[in-house]
């Protein structure tokens, strides 16, 4: 897709941002792929952002005007003038709906490709289960927009095989920003779709318990990642994808399972599966808890960090957290306001202003960001 620099005064609501934008102290104002409003338009004046690039069409150079996906909002509450969330918004666009139709029948298809590996040793499918990850990926602009759209699939519950793909593609999200070649990369994004195939020898009703698990049943679970690598080995498959399976829950520290690996000890690939792994299931949908919000998963890996590559978890923080620029959120004491700006020393606690009031979280620790709306 074609892209246009434009003047910050001649930007219009609904047209779409091509690149990041910065304030002159390096601070995030607008991550890529940001569909413009009169509020956005203003916030770049108000920094002084003199210029930014928009995508435009192929044809004649217009600025594509994303007309389905403008979701305009009141500034403190986060809420449209019909009472709508923002994920409330998103979910009725055309661009979501198909996103969402593309999904739902590449899972299906997958489900069925994961099934014939297990059960008719077959290794040659893994081309079908790349094409359709690709066809999800169709459907996307960018890494951001793709973890926009996965954000919005959170209202379901997530079986293993949804997991699977979803952790399939953000390990995509973190090899492109990596760079990776393409072939690198379908090996990391296999990586991700392989990585439970363990889970399948284990009862569904152990899987998806609400209750707590028995001694015997937790120590099913752990044996996954073995039962997955035992699966994996006889296949005509990269070694990084059956290691994948076997140490996505080893740990850099040396905390994790099943063989205390850390360190370089862990394969480069296994821990991009970790990270991506821990991030789909802490802001998914269980049946025994509620997804996390995002910013609550990142403070969780801040607090955590020497459980993992912290080359890393710093890319992962640090681009990810970048897709919420400009998001409202409900605070913990019941204040709703934008997120406006993002600490880099502490990128899960943010600036947010609200009608009367601007708090910087990382100098306020008594209040938290709740929810995202």
């Amino acid at each position: 897709m074609k892209q246009k620099k434009m003047l910050t005064a001649n930007l219009k609501p609904g047209m779409i941002s091509a690149e990041n934008a910065y304030t002159y102290t390096n601070h995030l104002v607008i991550q890529s792929n940001t569909t413009l409003t009169a509020d956005i338009i203003d916030k770049l004046k108000y920094y002084a952002v003199k210029s930014i690039k928009v995508y435009v069409s192929d044809e004649n150079e217009e600025p594509i005007s994303d007309s389905a996906t403008d979701l305009s909002v009141n500034s403190a509450s986060g809420l449209g003038e019909d009472g709508s969330t923002y994920f409330d918004r998103v979910q009725q666009t055309k661009q979501f709906i198909e996103f969402k139709e593309t999904f739902g029948k590449s899972v299906e298809n997958f489900k069925s490709q994961l099934n014939d590996i297990v059960l008719k040793s077959s290794s040659e499918v893994v081309d079908d289960m790349l094409r359709e990850v690709d066809n999800i990926l169709s459907q996307t602009r960018n890494s951001l927009h793709l973890l926009d759209m996965l954000q919005c699939l959170r209202g379901f519950d997530d079986m293993t095989y949804m997991h699977s793909m979803n952790v399939a593609l953000i390990c995509h999200v973190i090899g492109s920003w990596l760079n990776l070649s393409k072939e690198e990369l379908n090996t990391l994004v296999l990586c991700g779709l392989l990585h439970d195939i363990g889970k399948l020898r284990i009862p569904p009703e152990i899987i998806s318990k609400p209750g707590k698990l028995t001694d015997d049943e937790f120590e099913l679970i752990r044996s996954h990642p073995k039962t997955g690598y035992d699966i994996l080995r006889p296949k005509n498959l990269d070694k990084r994808v059956k290691l994948a399976a076997l140490q996505h829950h080893e740990r850099f520290d040396g905390s994790g399972y099943p063989h205390h690996l850390s360190g370089s000890e862990v394969e480069y690939f296994s821990s991009i599966v970790a990270i991506a792994d821990v991030y789909d299931a802490m802001t998914s949908n269980r049946v025994y808890r509620k997804g996390m919000c995002p910013f609550k998963v990142i403070a969780t890996f801040e607090q955590e960090q020497k459980m993992y590559d912290p080359s890393l978890l710093y890319l992962f923080m640090n681009r990810t957290i970048e897709a919420y620029i400009n998001t409202n959120v409900l605070l913990s004491n019941g204040d709703k306001g934008k997120i406006v700006l993002l600490n880099q020393n502490i990128l899960s606690r943010p600036v947010v202003i609200t009608d009367t009031k601007t708090y910087d979280l990382s100098k306020d620790f008594s209040i938290n960001i709740e929810t995202l709306i």
